[in-house]
Order: structure tokens, then C-alpha cells, then sequence
């Protein structure tokens, strides 16, 4: 949610996208809740003809900063048309990637620092105005609305609603533990996607195979439409068989917008990042001054997990929402542009064989996988066939 407001505000403002960072990175906490409360009830996952949100909720609703004009969140796509390219917030990969970098722990001692005393400086205004953004967006500072953010006195810790939604739909936990680097407490659901990396790794694969011969019109040409497509459609399987009755909707988007909130933190040289005397060329750099002003430091990798967010976010909605029906769409993951003689594709589709190729090179730069080699193939069975036997 964080960066399409940012986006909007910036279109709205002719293109200042400068001036948009730091109208959200300084905005009221309530309205910054509001607006995700808002993009919840357009959204309307649950598709049952009425929105969540009630009369009184929707008249509060209406009061937030950004509630009208063109910074109005969009409806949500008839039942029949695929799920955009980009909805109003982004896959729950995106916060998985940008929680992998553990900028939250260290934007945690930040707060904690600017809060109990002097250490780190004194806040600037807009410093403080973040500071009382990120208490409520990712640390539960205690308001009416902490319910809206997916934690309640049943759950009250964020990062582990967060880390129990990683695991749940990707079979994955965070590659760091506590602030004190122990292991980080969570519920593991029984029921979770635990095969995904295996299978999205193998997809990956066949999907630098079909880019490495885009161009090859000649004898040699090793590209796999069909795996591409099967692959394609397991991975579909998997995510939507954790999203029945919109069930994660809710988590997807407080720790996309959680995540937002950080990865725009440290974006460019922003307040926060001034004031902490912080100022790099990449949000990677600019977190690891962060870290080593408070005594964390950030992945190794962090760069790469910045890197691919966006484009991680983008390739999954397109797998949940199903876009390769058959192998004949197989190309809508690796081409840049429609081949010769394609139908119009529906509204929300185009190719993504860009973002895909940089998904390819940071997350074999973040995992240390050679993706571009093949390892074990593992076997794909369409839905419905029998299950070839091991003897």
C-alpha cells in the first residue's frame, strides 16, 4: 500500500516523487491506518457483495488524508478478469523480502534510542513524525485501530503474525532470529506451502532456459513451454489452496504495508536517515550505516532482497492469479514484449520477462543457488493424474 500511495500522490503532483516520500514519511499515523483500512474495504476479497467495513466505519474511513480524488484506492476487478499486475498493495513476498534484510530489528533500536534519550542525536521534526508513524505501523503502539493492523491481545506481536504468514504460504521463515539472535518465537501452522521454494527454484530455472533462447531461431533452442506451464500451474495451486475464503488477505496487506513503511525509510536520504547521519546511494548502504550506529547489522544480502522485492510481488500475483492457463502463455514469464500475431491480452496483464530476469539474478545472489544450472528436476503432475509409482 505504502509505495502505491507514494506513486499516486507523485502522479497527482507532477511526477515529484521526492515531495510524495516525504508527505507519507510525515503523515498522521491515524491516516496512514485509515487509508490501509480503506484499501481493505475497496478491495473486497470477499466478494459477497457487501464491503467489511459497516456505515460507521466507512464514514471514519472517509475522514483519512488520502480518502478522495485521485489518491482514492481502486476497485476491486470484476470476479472474471485476473487479479492486476499491480493491486493496491503488493504480494506478501514483498514483505518477506524486505523483512529478510532485518531492517525492522534495526529501525526497533532507532525508536528505541530516539525514544529513551539522546544518543543518537536530537530528532528532527519530521524525525519525530516518523517516529510516531513507525510505533503504530510496526510496533503496535497502543491505539483503537491495532486490530486493523492484524494483532490483538491474542496476537500481539507483530513480527510473528508476520513470520507465521511467511510460513504459512512459502514454507519459509525469516533467515534471522531475535533482536538477540536467538530463535524467533512463532505459531508454524501444520498446513503450510513447504514444497514452494523447491518448485518456484525449478520454475526459475526453466525460466533463464526459455530467456537464454528468446533470440535462438535455430536448431538447440531448449525452452520447456510446457513445464514452464506446469510449474506455473502447481506453484498457482499451492498459493491459492492457502487463500481460500480470503483467508491471509488481511496479514498480506499489514505486513506489505509494514514493510512499505521500511523500505521507504531508507529509500533515499530521507529525515530519518539525515538525522542519523546515514546518507548512501543505495537503501542497502543507508541500512547498513543504520546498523552500525545501533549495533545490528542488516543481511548480507540485503541488497539483492531490496533489489527484487517489486518484481517478486509482480511474478507471484501473475502465478496466484493463474495468467499461464496453457503452454501457449507460457512466454507472458519470459518474454519483454508480445510475440507477433498475440490476442490482446486481458486487463492487467503484459509480459514480465524483465522482472523476471532480475528475480532470477538477486535471488540466486540472496539464496547462493546457481540458478542457471539444473540440479534434480522434480516431477509435475497435472491436476487430477495419478501418481506415477516410486517402485
Amino acid at each position: 500500500m505504502i509505495p502505491q500511495l507514494v506513486q499516486q500522490i507523485a502522479a497527482v503532483n507532477g511526477g515529484d516523487l521526492a515531495g510524495a516520500q516525504a508527505a507519507v514519511l510525515t503523515a498522521d499515523p491515524l491516516d496512514l491506518v485509515l487509508r490501509m483500512e480503506q484499501v481493505w474495504n475497496e478491495a473486497d476479497l470477499w466478494a459477497q457483495g457487501q464491503p467489511p467495513a459497516g456505515p460507521a466505519r466507512s464514514q471514519l474511513l472517509a475522514t483519512n488524508a488520502f480518502a478522495t480524488g485521485a489518491w482514492r484506492p481502486p476497485p476491486a476487478a470484476p470476479a472474471p478478469v485476473p487479479m492486476p499486475a499491480q493491486p493496491a498493495w503488493d504480494h506478501l513476498i514483498y514483505g518477506y523480502a524486505i523483512e529478510n534484510t532485518r531492517a525492522p530489528q534495526i529501525l526497533a533500536r532507532v525508536v528505541r534510542a530516539f525514544r529513551s534519550g539522546e544518543g543518537l542525536g536530537v530528532p528532527s521534526v519530521p524525525t519525530q513524525r516518523w517516529l510516531d508513524a513507525t510505533e503504530a505501523l510496526l510496533f503496535n503502539a497502543a491505539n483503537p485501530f491495532a486490530a486493523w493492523l492484524s494483532t490483538s491481545g491474542v496476537r500481539p506481536d507483530a513480527e510473528a503474525v508476520r513470520r507465521n504468514a511467511y510460513y504459512r504460504l512459502f514454507g519459509m521463515d525469516l533467515a534471522h532470529g531475535t533482536d538477540a539472535n536467538a530463535p524467533y518465537p512463532f505459531d508454524k501452522a501444520e498446513a503450510s506451502n513447504r514444497g514452494f521454494v523447491k518448485v518456484f527454484e525449478e520454475l526459475l530455472f526453466e525460466l533463464w532456459r526459455a530467456i537464454e533462447n528468446v533470440r535462438n531461431l535455430v536448431a538447440g533452442n531448449t525452452t520447456d513451454d510446457d513445464r514452464i506451464y506446469r510449474l506455473s500451474e502447481q506453484l498457482g495451486f499451492m498459493l491459492r489452496s492457502r487463500r481460500i475464503g480470503a483467508v491471509l488477505g488481511r496479514e498480506e496487506l499489514a505486513a506489505t504495508t509494514a514493510m512499505g513503511w521500511v523500505e521507504l525509510t531508507v529509500s533515499s536520504n530521507t529525515s530519518v536517515v539525515r538525522d542519523l547521519r546515514a546518507e548512501a546511494t543505495s537503501s542497502a548502504d543507508r541500512l547498513r550505516v543504520i546498523g552500525e550506529r545501533v549495533k545490528l547489522m542488516p543481511h548480507s544480502r540485503a541488497n539483492s532482497f531490496f533489489a527484487m522485492a517489486t518484481e517478486l510481488s509482480l511474478l507471484l500475483r501473475a502465478l496466484e492469479a493463474g495468467w499461464v492457463t496453457s503452454s501457449g502463455q507460457a512466454w507472458l514469464l519470459y518474454q519483454t514484449a508480445a510475440p507477433p500475431a498475440t490476442p490482446p491480452l486481458p486487463p492487467g496483464q503484459r509480459p514480465l520477462g524483465s522482472e523476471v530476469r532480475r528475480v532470477i539474478t538477486e535471488w540466486a545472489a540472496a539464496s547462493g543457488r546457481d540458478l542457471k544450472q539444473r540440479s534434480v528436476p522434480i516431477t509435475v503432475v497435472p491436476a487430477g493424474a495419478p501418481v506415477p509409482s516410486r517402485r
